[in-house]
C-alpha cells in the first residue's frame, strides 16, 4: 500500500457518483475526498476541492484529474456504476492510483447486468464490489475483469439514536412506491385494505432514522429480491425490521438472524400474519430490533465500511472467499455461455419485478449452471424437468454450487415460462408450450429452429438473439 493510502486521513480520493446529497450521499473514506457528479457543485472549502460538477452521462476523468492541484491527486478513485449510466466516467487509464468500482444497481433497469459488465470490461479497474445485490456477485466473478467480492452498506448514513423501550402500535414506511415498485405497492395496498395501522411518507435520513427508531414495526419490501440500505437503515436507527424474504445466495441471513435480529415474510398472507402478531407483541418487537441494532453496530457501521473498501481497494490479496458457491471459479460452467445466460436471466428477473409469483419449467438439458443462475429470484417457482440426455449427475452438480434442487420424472407441469435445450424436442417436455406466455430455447442454432417451427404452430412469435438463443412469446 502505498504510503498515502495507510491513513485514512492522509488518503486523497476521488469518488464519482450519479447519487447527491439528498439520496444516498457517498460514503466519506477520507477527509480529503473529491466528489464528482452532475448533482453536485463545484465546492472548494479551506483551500481544497471537495465537490466538481460534471455533465450527465459520459465525461472525461482523466482530463479532470489532470487540472487537480498536485497534493490533490487521487490515491483511490471510487467510482459507483449502474445500468442507468447517469454518471460515467471515462479514460480512467490517465487517472494515478488504485481504481475501485462499486457495482450498484444491477437487480432492474433495461439489461442492467450487461450494461455495467460492459462498463467494468472497458476501463482498468483494479477491484469490483458489488454493493446492493450480493446474489449477482457470480455474474462479476464470471466476467473474469478484475478481482471481485461483495461489501455491504457501503452508503447507509448512520444517525444515532436513543433506543426508545415505548413505541407507537404502528407500521412504518419511508420510501418510494408507485409504478416503478409495483411488489411493494402492491403490499402496502394490502395492508392498507386489511386495515392494519400504516403509515407511508418519504423522509430525510435523519427524520427517517427517528421514525423507525419509535415505530413499533418497520416495513420493508425490495425492489427486486436486493439487499437494499433499507435494512441496513432500519437496523442502524434500533428499529423493529419485517422485511421480505430473500434467496438464500443474498446472504442476508449470513448477516443477521431472522427471528433473532428482524423478521420476514414470503407472500401477501404471510405479512398479515406477521404485522398482526408482532403488533400484538411489543416487548418481543423490542428485544429483536435491540439484538438487530447491536449487530448492526458491531459489523456493519460506517467505520467498519471505511476500512473494508480501504482495505480491499489496496490490497494484491485474492478476495475472501464467496458465500455463493456460484461465484467460485472452480465451479461447474463458471463463466460458460455467460452472454446468452445472462440475457436469460435479465429477461426472467424483470418479470419477477412485476409480479408476485411466476412458474418456471426448465428442461435439465440446459444445464445445472443456468438453473442455478435462476435459484436467487426468490419468487419463482422453479421446476427443472428430466430429459433424454440430460445429465445423470444434475442434483449433484447443483448441490455445488449451492442450489438444491432435483430433476423430476412427473408429468410436465403447466407454467408461465418454459425453458428449453436439447430436450424440447421431446413431446413430453414440449407439451408445457401449451400453456406458457413465453419459451426461452437455449442449446443450438439446430434446436431453436426445430422446436422453432412447433413454436410458431401454437401462435408463437420469435424474438432473435443469438443462433443458440431465441425468445418466443404468444402473439397478441
Amino acid at each position: 500500500m502505498a504510503e498515502a493510502a495507510q491513513t485514512r486521513e492522509g488518503l486523497n480520493v476521488l469518488y464519482s457518483t450519479h447519487t447527491s446529497l439528498g439520496y444516498m450521499p457517498p460514503l466519506e473514506v477520507s477527509p480529503r475526498q473529491i466528489i464528482v457528479g452532475p448533482d453536485y457543485k463545484s465546492v472548494t472549502q479551506d483551500g481544497l476541492i471537495r465537490a466538481i460538477n460534471v455533465r450527465p452521462g459520459e465525461y472525461d476523468l482523466g482530463h479532470l484529474v489532470a487540472s487537480l492541484p498536485a497534493g490533490q491527486k487521487p490515491d483511490l478513485t471510487i467510482v459507483i456504476a449502474d445500468s442507468f449510466q447517469m454518471c460515467v466516467p471515462r479514460n480512467l487509464a490517465a487517472v494515478p492510483g488504485r481504481k475501485l468500482l462499486l457495482a450498484a444497481d444491477t437487480h432492474h433497469g433495461q439489461a442492467p447486468l450487461r450494461k455495467v459488465i460492459a462498463y467494468a470490461q472497458s476501463e482498468p479497474f483494479d477491484r469490483i464490489a458489488v454493493i446492493h445485490d450480493p446474489h449477482h456477485l457470480h455474474w462479476i466473478a464470471e466476467a473474469g475483469i478484475a478481482p471481485a467480492t461483495y461489501i455491504p452498506n457501503v452508503n447507509v448514513q448512520h444517525h444515532p439514536t436513543v433506543f426508545a423501550t415505548v413505541r407507537q402500535p404502528v407500521i412504518a414506511f419511508i420510501g418510494r412506491v408507485g409504478a416503478f415498485h409495483p411488489r411493494r405497492s402492491a403490499l402496502i395496498e394490502h395492508m392498507q385494505r386489511m386495515g392494519v395501522p400504516l403509515r407511508v411518507q418519504t423522509a430525510q435520513t435523519a427524520d427517517a432514522a427517528n421514525i423507525f427508531a419509535t415505530s413499533q414495526i418497520s416495513f420493508n419490501c425490495s425492489l427486486n429480491a436486493d439487499l437494499n440500505m433499507r435494512v441496513f437503515e432500519v437496523l442502524a436507527a434500533g428499529g423493529f425490521l419485517l422485511t421480505d424474504r430473500l434467496s438464500a445466495q443474498a446472504n442476508l441471513e449470513g448477516f443477521f438472524i431472522p427471528g433473532q435480529d428482524y423478521a420476514d415474510y414470503d407472500s401477501p398472507a404471510d405479512l398479515i400474519a406477521k404485522v398482526k402478531y408482532f403488533l400484538a407483541r411489543p416487548e418481543e418487537c423490542l428485544r429483536i430490533a435491540h439484538s438487530g441494532q447491536a449487530k448492526y453496530l458491531e459489523h456493519h457501521s460506517p467505520d467498519q465500511r471505511r476500512e473494508d473498501l480501504i482495505r480491499y481497494a489496496f490490497s494484491d490479496a485474492p478476495p475472501p472467499v464467496p458465500h455463493d458457491r456460484r461465484a467460485l471459479s472452480d465451479g461447474t460452467g463458471f463463466g460458460a455461455d455467460l452472454s446468452d445466460r445472462v440475457i436469460i436471466y435479465e429477461f426472467i428477473q424483470e418479470l419477477t419485478r412485476t409480479n408476485e409469483s411466476i412458474s418456471v419449467v426448465v428442461d435439465a438439458g440446459v444445464g445445472p449452471r443456468l438453473v442455478s443462475d435462476l435459484a436467487d429470484l426468490p419468487r419463482l417457482n422453479i421446476t427443472v424437468q428430466e430429459s433424454p440426455g440430460s445429465d445423470p449427475m444434475f442434483s449433484e452438480t447443483l448441490a455445488d454450487l449451492g442450489v438444491t434442487l432435483a430433476a423430476s420424472r412427473n408429468t410436465v407441469q403447466p407454467c408461465d415460462i418454459l425453458i428449453g435445450g436439447e430436450g424440447i424436442k421431446a413431446d413430453p417436455l414440449f407439451s408445457a408450450a401449451s400453456s406458457a406466455k413465453a419459451v426461452v430455447l437455449f442449446g443450438g442454432e439446430e434446436t431453436c429452429q426445430a422446436a422453432g417451427a412447433r413454436l410458431q404452430g401454437l401462435g408463437f412469435q420469435r424474438t432473435p438473439t443469438s443462433p443458440s438463443l431465441s425468445f418466443w412469446r404468444r402473439a397478441s
